[in-house]
């Protein structure tokens, strides 16, 4: 997954990563999005305005009141689902933006955090070699409320002790020498980081499409997808076994492409 964006510049790329979980019937999967962002593309400006005018027609969120893009939200009803879409529309006709998506199927043998770190370590590995910093979807409280804090200890605290396990991770990473040194890993509210709200729409398009085995679900952003199965062990150069899941996306993946 290591390419050259389609712009010129090339020394100021970023990524944001975000996740969506999806259970259907006896079946679990994981799927995570990095969306690599050239800060200086002529045309990255014009994306953020796009999704921007989309945020402001959606419910304000939290105490500051501010706007923002959450696709299951979106989802619940028509008119959010159309500005989904339009959103996914966006994403796709911007040709700086690289989307790369992992997926896992998370078994009966293997916990829910352990398979979050795959995906971490599989797509921190990857990612182009002049993205110099990721930015991690902070977990929230609708994430982190089933891992309920220790006494004493509040839910701020308590997020930040979640995200370590992702630090744990990409510090393993760095010190195998499988990730730069100088990688810069932080953790924002998507509120303040509109970036996030990309690999959030993504993710999302993805989950729906196996949750649904429908192709046209994916129809708007399926030419600019790269999809790949996690297998990137943070602890080991051995690869996690295939689960196989990847190729099922793949397949929709590739049935889509002529339906656009």
């Amino acid at each position: 997954m290591q390419h050259a964006t389609t712009t010129q510049h090339r020394h100021r790329l970023i990524a944001a990563i975000d996740e969506t979980e999806r259970n259907i019937d006896r079946d679990s999967w994981y799927l995570m999005c990095a969306v690599t962002v050239d800060l200086e593309s002529g045309t990255r400006l014009t994306m953020m305005r796009d999704l921007q005018s989309v945020s402001q027609r959606q419910p304000t969120s939290d105490r500051l009141h501010r706007h923002a893009i959450h696709a299951n939200q979106m989802w619940l009803t028509e008119p959010g689902q159309r500005d989904l879409f339009e959103v996914e529309a966006i994403i796709a006709a911007d040709p700086s933006l690289r989307l790369d998506v992992t997926v896992r199927q998370i078994t009966a043998r293997q916990a829910f955090e352990q398979t979050r770190q795959i995906c971490v370590a599989h797509l921190v590995t990857h990612l182009h070699t002049d993205v110099k910093g990721v930015t991690f979807d902070t977990r929230d409280y609708l994430e982190t409320k089933t891992r309920k804090p220790k006494p004493g200890v509040d839910i701020t605290t308590h997020r930040e002790l979640v995200n370590h396990y992702d630090l744990a991770t990409i510090d393993q990473l760095k010190t195998d020498g499988r990730v730069k040194a100088d990688l810069d890993i932080v953790w924002a509210n998507d509120f303040g980081n509109p970036h996030l709200w990309i690999p959030d729409v993504v993710a999302y398009a993805c989950g729906q499409t196996l949750a649904s085995g429908n192709p046209q679900r994916l129809v708007r952003l399926a030419s600019r997808l790269h999809v790949s199965e996690a297998v990137t062990r943070p602890d080991s150069v051995e690869p996690a076994p295939s689960t196989g899941i990847a190729n099922v996306l793949e397949a929709l993946r590739q049935q889509a492409l002529p339906l656009r």
